[in-house]
């Protein structure tokens, strides 16, 4: 939940995203989060910074956590938003649980971040400056810290049917797809998929290809999730998903939007009681993030690719 201070609007707000950054404790059971220091505020805090302009908030990020930390990571489940004021001016900030880069070298500090410290979840409200950023740690013990991301993904934009003459299958994706078929790679690395599963289709295989060359993937062809095999059995996309979500893999599905209800039914068949799926339908290039543990879905997030 957040709140947003009265008399405010935060539509034009200064846009940031971060993570909360946690790794297992020493103590049996415990887990730490990794806190920074602004020697300009003299806080202790999250790290988080601005997005860049057009930047997407997951890229963001990641990116944020590498340059203030130097830790390299993946997101997990997405956490409370932010809403606040600084010097007057309206700020939202996005935030994730990240598990820790256990191959992070020794923190230099840069003039923004000075000093770094891990500090057990339980001290953390103790250390933290902020009573907002405290109730982030909360929510991150709430839950669990690590999951495992399954991404329904609507393909990219594609010719127009009634242009295309070949068989549907084979119709390719159009200018604009491409581009976004490109920008969707940096969203997909933002979450470590490491398996990526598409229709047989020409427009959902393009839309995949990029971030799979780039994380030196194979493509995994799944006809269940095709248009045509939908028609006939209804039922088989549902199994490819809770196969996918039993796999245990950071993955990744295309599809075609007739398909996209019963992939949708099928995580709320797998999800925690209270934990809501996204009702609407996805555009194309959109995709639902189904955050899981165990094979149960504990928390759904929706993405485009427009930034706001």
């Amino acid at each position: 939940m957040t709140s947003e201070p009265q008399g405010h609007h935060f539509d034009d707000a200064v846009r940031a995203a971060g993570a909360c950054v946690w790794r297992p404790s020493p103590s049996e059971g415990e887990v730490e989060v990794l806190l920074v220091h602004r020697p300009r505020y003299d806080d202790w805090s999250l790290p988080k910074g601005k997005l860049d302009p057009g930047e997407h908030p997951l890229v963001c990020a990641v990116r944020e956590v590498a340059e203030e930390t130097g830790h390299r990571v993946v997101l997990g489940r997405p956490l409370p938003l932010q809403r606040y004021l600084v010097e007057g001016r309206a700020k939202v900030v996005q935030y994730w649980a990240a598990r820790a880069d256990d191959e992070a070298g020794e923190w230099a500090g840069t003039p923004e971040i000075d000093r770094h410290r891990w500090v057990p979840t339980w001290q953390a409200p103790g250390v933290l400056t902020h009573p907002r950023d405290a109730e982030i740690v909360r929510v991150l013990t709430d839950g669990p810290p690590a999951t495992v991301p399954l991404v329904v993904l609507r393909h990219a934009e594609a010719l127009p049917r009634k242009t295309w003459r070949r068989p549907d299958g084979e119709r390719p994706l159009s200018a604009e797809g491409d581009a976004s078929a490109t920008r969707l790679a940096d969203l997909l690395g933002a979450v470590g998929i490491q398996r990526v599963v598409t229709s047989d289709a020409a427009r959902c295989v393009d839309t995949v290809a990029p971030y799979a060359g780039k994380a030196g993937l194979d493509v995994e062809l799944a006809p269940e999730v095709s248009e045509e095999v939908h028609e006939r059995r209804p039922e088989a996309a549902g199994q490819v998903v809770a196969a996918l979500v039993a796999d245990g893999l950071p993955t990744v599905l295309c599809s075609h939007r007739p398909v996209l209800p019963a992939l949708r039914s099928s995580l709320e068949r797998l999800a925690w009681g209270g934990t809501e799926v996204p009702a609407a339908p996805l555009r194309t290039s959109e995709l639902l993030a189904a955050h899981h543990t165990r094979g149960v879905v504990v928390s759904v997030e929706l993405h485009g690719l427009q930034v706001p």
